[in-house]
């Protein structure tokens, strides 16, 4: 298999077309232009691998995760999990192609989004 591969200039191109108007439009409604399509694909897992080492794997014939899941149902951890994900925040090498100043526009508006 090859690698994956998004051609933002593509994207920005199809999304200008009349065809796609109606799909340009439905992003614009949610907040989404042609760009940020991809602002959440910051990451790859290997890019998390160092956060996950030692991780403890949930398997059917072990129900420890979703017996500690019940024990924090009304703990509000997201925004320091999410921080701490953001240190491992890199430029997703490889992913986009295109232009450079297009994709200098995708990792600027990574690197300033939370």
């Amino acid at each position: 298999m090859e690698p994956t591969r998004i051609n933002l200039d593509e994207i920005d191109r199809r999304l200008k077309r009349p065809e796609y108007a109606k799909v340009a439009q439905s992003l614009r409604d949610i907040g989404l232009y042609s760009r940020s399509i991809c602002l959440d694909l910051r990451r790859r897992a290997s890019d998390l691998k160092p956060w996950l080492s030692d991780a403890a794997i949930n398997r059917d014939r072990n129900l420890r995760l979703q017996y500690l899941a019940g024990l924090g149902l009304n703990l509000y951890e997201s925004g320091p999990i999410y921080s701490e994900i953001l240190r491992y925040r890199r430029p997703p090498a490889g992913l986009f192609i295109g232009s450079s100043d297009v994709q200098e526009a995708i990792w600027t508006s990574i690197t300033n989004r939370q």
